[in-house]
This record gives C-alpha cells, structure tokens and sequence, in this order.
C-alpha cells in the first residue's frame, strides 16, 4: 500500500502495483519489458543445445530448424573468449540491480537457475563407467525437451504479459533469490 499525506493526517491506501511479491501469473509485465525478459533465455538454449542432438539426428527437419533459430548465436556465442562465463556473471549480476523491473530481473535469475540445472545431467555423463547408450539417448532427449518446455513456456508467458512462475522448483528459487 501506499502512505497518504493529507491535511497533516497520514492515511495507508492499498494501491494495485503491477507485480505483487507472490509472483502470482496474474502479475503483468509492460510492453518492451515483455522482449527483454525473453532474451536471457538465449543462454540456457544455447548450453542446452547439446542434449537435443539425438533428436536432430532423429528427426532432422528439427536440426535444421535449430541451426537456422539458434545458428547465428551460436556462432557469436561461440566465438567470443569465455562468452558462457561473461553472460552468466552479467546476467547473475543484472539480476540483482533494483533498477531494473522486477519481471526482467525474475526472468534473468530464472534463466541462470535453468543453466545451472543443465550442470547436473552434464556431471552423469561423466560417470566412470559407461552408461548403456539407451539411457544415454533418453536422458539426452529428456533433458532437452524438458529444458525447451521450460524455455517455451517462459517466452510465451512473456511475451503475452503473464510472469512465467510456473516452473517447479526453479521458479520458487528464482523468485526468492531476486
């Protein structure tokens, strides 16, 4: 609420804000803030990338789709000295910065926790001893899509206003860490 000088007598008003603290998805984001909040999700599609080769060797029509999306990114991310390293210390940073609107700051911190997860499967891989390739294959198919579900869910909600708060477990964390 807001504090209401008035006549000397200070009065406490509830004024609708546009983000409550809850992060409910009935909370709006304003209009460039919509794409701003889309772009920090570049970043874990594009460490995520690997797990969906299985996929694209299955079904190339979706290969070339992403070397099309996510081709020029790639290049770009690729080719800049310790890119993965630099986005993911500006974005932590960023993220943190009151000056920026709350829904772009979530989405940042929500994307880090995204990449951050991709950290896990990546670790099984490194198991000494050899996983059967069936498993292999799944896990890869899985945590691609779950992480394009994730991704697509966000942008969408983004891009049509709505806080994307719905992820289990990493939207709690990104909404408390911010």
């Amino acid at each position: 609420g807001a504090i209401i000088r008035a006549n000397n007598a200070i009065t406490r008003t509830n004024v609708p804000t546009k983000l409550n603290n809850n992060n409910n998805n009935n909370s709006e984001i304003d209009g460039t803030d919509r794409v701003l909040s889309c772009l920090p999700y570049l970043i874990p599609l594009l460490d995520g990338d690997r797990y969906g080769r299985f996929l694209f060797y299955t079904v190339p029509a979706l290969g070339l789709a992403d070397s099309l999306l996510l081709g020029p990114f790639k290049f770009l991310y690729g080719s800049i000295p310790f890119a993965q390293f630099i986005f993911f210390i500006g974005l932590s940073v960023l993220s943190r910065n009151p000056e920026i609107p709350r829904p772009v700051r979530f989405n940042m911190q929500q994307a880090l926790l995204l990449d951050i997860a991709l950290v896990f499967p990546s670790l099984l891989g490194q198991l000494p001893f050899p996983m059967p390739g069936v498993l292999v294959n799944s896990g890869s198919n899985f945590v691609f899509l779950a992480l394009v579900g994730s991704v697509g869910y966000s942008v969408v909600s983004n891009l049509t206003g709505k806080i994307p708060d719905k992820i289990p477990i990493v939207s709690e964390a990104a909404g408390s860490s911010i």
